[in-house]
């Protein structure tokens, strides 16, 4: 594949599951502690309106995998929020006209055409965060093994 960065990180699964089984940890508990560190940082770094989005923060374990972030069902904005959104129009789904306040007037209308709205990260920034982490994390382990064995 040229020009596309890819890594195969079977080895570090080996690795990972080598180490689980040498210290009595399961990968899956280490999974739960990063996913903890990753939803922490996602705590700090969403966006705050009405507060829904940072509540609705949490971490899912599944029998092979764990799931971080917000709850669809209570913020289903969660997405729009991380990536933005383009020009849209908004239409009435169940009624003949929209209704909301502007300047403290009540205003209807058939159609708006929305602008979008600016991306605000707070997912991908946490992850990338908990990744730059790992290289401190490892190095602190290695000094731990070297004094340990000195």
């Amino acid at each position: 594949m040229t020009g596309v960065a890819s890594a195969d990180i079977t080895r570090l699964t080996e690795a990972l599951n080598r180490a689980s089984k040498e210290s009595g940890v399961t990968t899956q508990q280490v999974l739960i502690q990063s996913a903890n560190q990753i939803l922490a940082e996602m705590e700090a770094k969403v966006p705050v309106k009405t507060g829904n989005l940072r509540t609705s923060l949490g971490v899912k374990v599944e029998s092979s995998r764990v799931i971080i972030g917000p709850d669809e069902r209570q913020a289903p904005y969660g997405g729009y929020v991380e990536f933005g959104t383009g020009p849209h129009v908004i239409r009435p789904k169940s009624k003949k006209v929209l209704s909301f306040v502007v300047n403290g007037k009540r205003v209807f209308a058939t159609k708006v055409n929305h602008p979008g709205t600016k991306a605000q990260p707070y997912v991908r920034p946490a992850f990338d965060a908990w990744v730059d982490s790992l290289g401190t994390m490892a190095a602190e382990a290695n000094v731990k093994v070297i004094t340990d064995n000195a």
